[in-house]
């Protein structure tokens, strides 16, 4: 089994292909829905194994702790069984001090290989020399999984370094069904639909008892993360691709006149009175699973959030199809049976038609658990500006896996270990578990559960989806998850202009 070091709080993938790995002796399988086989029997997974190992210990440092955490070590347990590798798991709220830490000498903290939730981190270390290339065995399996998009993401100089392993779609707007049948609710389509749904339901409770968003940000020394997903998501619907592409490439400065427009709709949208319990205090104040909470005992109708929100959720919430149709995920356990199926049908085989009006939905879709009374949610997505052929565009986030540099050269266990984590049988074993989405297109979505997950597996993986990489994890460190996350903390907090804030982020951009 997985053995995990101490965790810390909660914070923030059929193809078929032998190939060698080159200098250690391991025959690599990634065929994840080879008919007849079992993704979890050692037949699969011993091939894995390396045959010229002295130390079968691989030491790999996440950012994943709790749900997110027990489920990555749950991925692993079967490949240590049937390879006799060992692996030791550490989740912290650290990870990004800990690699700075060991890449400047200033701690002896140490560890094999790293799983990075931004691809801008990625770029840092390997700039820093802190990073090992990463094998053709594990290029290969990416590039048979992911569009290009992701493996270029993690391509630094033209050295592939960080290899995606799992996604989200972070342009979900959670909300419940039930709540928006019984209000006369419609989803909005428009970022205009957006603003009027926003006025209407603040106007349908005067005295703020139920407010139209939930918002959470109190997030220790990561604060401020969740507002660039509103300020992003808010200039795609506002201002359009062009307009995000450039100022996430840096082609305009982050204090633009669009993405200070930006922060001003978001500003009108949350900020005003009624529109989030507590206002910019009580924003600064709550979690991400406080306003879960909110969410799901009913003091909040919609909240911006990933496709892996899901885990955070109150325990026993059922996920379902925008109409309230179908059982599937529930957060804290890995879910088993129900829930949509087989490309977008729920368990009674009616068509789901991905972000349908809730006015149509059910009052179905509940269950209780120990846990007490379950609420049934589900997502849609948020509206933005179109490409020019209608596609609306997706803002998405990954994590990637590195192996960090030593002395003593990366092990042939931490190869294995690597070739294991790309390949598509890892990838469909870790989606069934639950609460993460994948662009690896070897995994059949029919074996997930969850709805929610399963529609973003699907926008992930189509090659007609328009989607965007979450600008601030793209962008050097210093800039899109310190200084930016800090400016718009002071933003929320009232003492910063948009420009101000703004401009500040745009002060830490590296000199060229």
């Amino acid at each position: 089994m997985v053995r995990s070091l101490p965790t810390h709080a909660f914070r923030t993938l059929a193809l078929t292909a032998v190939l060698a790995l080159a200098g250690t002796g391991v025959t690599a399988c990634v065929n994840a829905r080879n008919p007849g086989s079992d993704l979890g029997s050692c037949e699969v997974l011993a091939r894995y194994t390396p045959k010229d190992e002295t130390d079968g210990t691989v030491n790999i440092a996440t950012a994943l702790t709790g749900t997110e955490g027990e489920r990555f070590e749950q991925s692993l347990t079967r490949f240590e069984e049937c390879t006799g590798v060992d692996v030791v798991h550490e989740g912290t709220d650290r990870l990004e001090e800990n690699l700075r830490g060991r890449a400047e000498g200033t701690t002896d903290w140490d560890a094999d290989l790293a799983i990075v939730p931004q691809p801008g981190l990625v770029a840092d270390l390997a700039g820093e020399g802190a990073l090992s290339p990463l094998s053709d065995v594990v290029g290969a399996n990416v590039e048979l999984g992911w569009d290009h998009t992701w493996s270029a993401a993690g391509t630094v100089d033209g050295t592939f370094y960080g290899a995606p392993l799992m996604a989200s779609v972070k342009s979900f707007v959670w909300y419940s069904p039930q709540a928006f049948s019984k209000a006369g609710y419609e989803i909005p389509t428009t970022w205009d639909d957006v603003v009027a749904l926003t006025d209407r339901i603040a106007a349908d409770h005067p005295k703020g008892d139920v407010t139209p968003w939930c918002l959470g940000m109190a997030d220790g020394g990561t604060t401020g993360w969740s507002m660039t997903d509103w300020l992003e998501e808010t200039l795609l619907a506002t201002s359009g691709i062009s307009a995000y592409d450039a100022w996430a490439g840096h082609d305009v400065a982050l204090d633009s006149p669009s993405a200070v427009n930006a922060l001003g709709s978001v500003d009108s949208l949350l900020m005003r009175g009624g529109h989030v319990s507590g206002g910019r205090q009580g924003a600064l104040s709550t979690t991400m699973e406080q306003a879960g909470q909110r969410l799901v005992d009913g003091s909040c109708l919609m909240m911006l959030a990933s496709s892996s929100f899901e885990t955070m959720l109150p325990a026993g919430t059922t996920i379902t199809d925008p109409k309230g149709r179908g059982e599937g995920g529930a957060s804290g356990s890995p879910t088993a049976g129900g829930g949509a199926t087989g490309g977008g049908t729920t368990t009674g085989g009616e068509p789901v038609e991905n972000d349908s009006a809730a006015s149509d939905a059910t009052t179905g879709g509940g269950t209780t658990t120990s846990a007490g009374p379950a609420t049934s949610v589900s997502a849609f997505i948020f509206p933005g500006a179109a490409d020019e052929d209608g596609n609306p565009p997706v803002l998405v986030g990954g994590d990637y896996l590195v192996s960090l540099n030593r002395a003593n050269g990366t092990s042939a266990a931490a190869n294995a270990v690597m070739e294991y984590l790309t390949s598509a049988e890892w990838a469909q074993q870790r989606a069934e578990l639950g609460g993460v989405a994948t662009a690896n297109r070897g995994v059949d979505v029919s074996e997930v559960s969850s709805d929610v997950t399963v529609r973003a597996t699907r926008i992930l993986q189509s090659r007609q989806s328009v989607i965007r990489l979450d600008a601030s994890d793209s962008m050097p460190s210093q800039v899109g998850t310190d200084a930016l996350w800090t400016a718009l903390t002071s933003w929320t907090a009232g003492d910063l202009d948009a420009k101000k804030a703004l401009a500040q982020a745009e002060a830490a951009w590296p000199s060229q």
